[in-house]
């Protein structure tokens, strides 16, 4: 009976410990520390062969476990080969030419239109602790009518705002590489 009763608050700890670190339901912590490798699943959920520009969007879809500090999920597109965004894209960068799409569920604040992985703020991200769970996130990413046509590539991962040294906040800490082509709706060329 004292095992059963160990074990009962023990999880009633874990439980009351688990709010009280985050506000956030679908984020989650434990109090004991998780020491093997973070887990980390991405995916474009609504999946296909081409998408049509100005009429379809993009859903993205994410879960983690593991430790991390100020993280985030988002998505980096990468327009078609020679190809670019216009300079009024939303979270376009203006360097790389890529443009981020944020699950603004998992960043406190409000998302700015001039913000990509490259330049958000940091200790932003909601994702923060140790041996994190969090449920699955999804969020969309509407194809403007300005996109380039052609083959996209898509990185959707987990970015970490952290601040150590010699770790590149560009490069997301998990991901799920896809591609993914967008066509223009009265353009029937790609079969």
């Amino acid at each position: 009976m004292y095992n059963r009763c160990g074990m009962s608050i023990s999880k009633l700890i874990d439980i009351i410990l688990r709010k009280k670190n985050t506000d956030d339901e679908n984020i989650k912590t434990n109090r004991f520390v998780y020491i093997g490798d973070s887990i980390f699943e991405g995916e474009i959920k609504n999946k296909q062969e081409k998408y049509d520009k100005n009429n379809d969007v993009v859903i993205f879809k994410s879960r983690f476990f593991g430790n991390t500090q100020y993280s985030y999920f988002a998505a980096e597109i990468i327009p078609p080969k020679h190809s670019f965004f216009p300079p009024n894209t939303i979270h376009l960068d203006d360097a790389s030419g890529n443009v981020t799409s944020f699950c603004d569920m998992t960043i406190n604040g409000n998302i700015q239109n001039a913000w990509n992985i490259h330049n958000i703020p940091f200790d932003l991200g909601k994702i923060h602790g140790r041996n994190v769970k969090t449920n699955w996130f999804e969020w969309s990413w509407k194809i403007p009518e300005s996109a380039p046509k052609g083959e996209y590539r898509v990185i959707v991962g987990i970015w970490s705002d952290s601040q150590e040294e010699n770790v590149d906040k560009n490069i997301p800490i998990h991901f799920y590489e896809k591609s993914f082509f967008v066509n223009d709706l009265n353009d029937h060329s790609y079969q």
